[in-house]
């Protein structure tokens, strides 16, 4: 948890300046760092299937650890970029880390707890981890707002710092996860029972690297299945959602509406202290519905978001109306997503299929800044506009594989209806 949090805080210092930093650093304008970023995300999509074979090999630790080096290097390679290629070459490294931690992350939580007792798991790491990152979002606004002009270059090697801290920290002996039984009384076994089903098999070999099991489904099995191939195209469509605190904002009230570039750093902090405050007891009232319906929630809330922010033209009110129902559905659908990601595949193919959701993130981490790039300046109706669309296809999408068994989304708690 340590590790996890350090980092959280290195990026969180670095988050309102992902899009912008090659904008106030370099000569590119804001449709060549649009394409830069969307051709590098494209570049690092073959990266997501061999990391998920990794991860099924080597274990969530070590592949975490790998993770925080390579992010390392990625973040201090922004330093040296004064061209497109250069911002692609470096944009690559830091996006190749990424995809091998979001096979590896869910993985390493999901060896400590099951059931509805994982949803906790995840609400209390993304508590923890927003905390972190809404303080280096507050150190790395008061930091921008200096006027300083290694501000920027400053917020990125910090970010590198804490990534190779947080390696360190995960090769001490005491961050290997000990699988935690569900502490709540279980029902009967039967076929589909409890939030994330029977397991399949032991996981204890996971988290300490063994290689994968003998019977471990191919990647066919995983691309034949349509209940997996839906859960992906409704996290595809949702995905959009989670671009507006981390382009969309710092993109519109920077180079729209006219603000200052410790705005999104606010905005930031704001969203990250409302989760404190709230997901780890919001998640713990949800287990009574189902997962999927959770993120049909969220997915409203997000369009609303949307909506506020096409109608507000970057005043106050809208800003952080905004952040605020943005932030109602990251707390709803957060820990539900990842939790139907993680239980929803097979144990033994688990880190592969996890490596597919994040190909399906990345669906919106290349053509979100693209289109940010080609469209918000000039035509905030069609963009405000499709934005929404997608969000809320992807919450239709989630509730509709919900009725299928086993989409990880089935059950909450035990005997409770829905």
């Amino acid at each position: 948890m340590a590790a996890t949090v350090l980092d959280a805080f290195g990026v969180g210092m670095f988050v309102p300046l992902s899009f912008l930093f090659f904008v106030l650093t370099t000569e590119l304008t804001v449709a060549q760092v649009g394409f830069g970023s969307s051709l590098a995300t494209l570049l690092s999509l073959p990266v997501a299937p061999l990391a998920g074979a990794l991860v099924d090999r080597w274990g969530a630790r070590t592949s975490l650890i790998v993770n925080n080096l390579l992010a390392a290097a990625g973040y201090l390679g922004y330093l040296l970029v004064d061209s497109l290629v250069g911002l692609v070459a470096a944009m690559l490294v830091v996006l190749s880390a990424e995809r091998l931690y979001f096979a590896a992350w869910p993985g390493f939580v999901a060896d400590l707890a099951e059931g509805a007792e994982l949803d906790r798991w995840y609400a209390f790491t993304t508590a923890g981890t927003n905390a972190a990152a809404g303080l280096g979002g507050a150190a790395g606004g008061l930091l921008l707002g200096t006027g300083w002009p290694g501000a920027a270059v400053a917020v990125v090697a910090v970010n590198a710092a804490t990534s190779v801290a947080a390696a360190v920290l995960l090769l001490a002996p005491g961050a290997r996860p000990h699988p935690r039984p569900d502490s709540r009384p279980k029902p009967r076994p039967k076929s589909g029972a409890g939030r994330s089903g029977p397991r399949p098999g032991p996981r204890a070999g996971r988290s300490s690297g063994s290689s994968v099991p003998q019977d471990a489904p191919g990647w066919g099995v995983l691309l034949r299945e349509r209940r997996l191939l839906g859960l992906l195209a409704a996290q595809a469509a949702l995905g959009f959602g989670w671009l507006i605190p981390t382009v969309v904002l710092p993109v519109y009230l920077v180079k729209v509406a006219g603000l200052p570039a410790w705005v999104p750093s606010t905005a930031l902090t704001l969203n990250a202290v409302v989760i404190v405050l709230v997901q780890s007891a919001t998640t713990a009232r949800l287990v009574a519905f189902s997962r999927t319906r959770v993120v049909g929630w969220a997915s409203a809330l997000m369009a609303g978001a949307i909506a506020v922010l096409a109608l507000g033209g970057g005043r106050a009110w809208s800003v952080f109306g905004a952040v605020l129902l943005f932030t109602a559905g990251q707390v709803l659908a957060g820990p539900a997503c990842t939790a139907i990601a993680a239980t929803a595949a097979p144990a033994a193919a688990r880190g592969r299929f996890l490596a597919l959701v994040n190909l399906a993130w990345a669906v919106s981490a290349i053509s979100g800044p693209l289109l940010v790039g080609t469209l918000i300046e000039h035509h905030g109706t069609l963009f405000w506009s499709l934005l929404a669309a997608l969000v809320a296809a992807g919450g239709l999408g989630f509730r509709a594989v919900g009725r299928r068994p086993g989409s990880g989304g089935d059950q909450g708690a035990p005997g409770v209806s829905r």
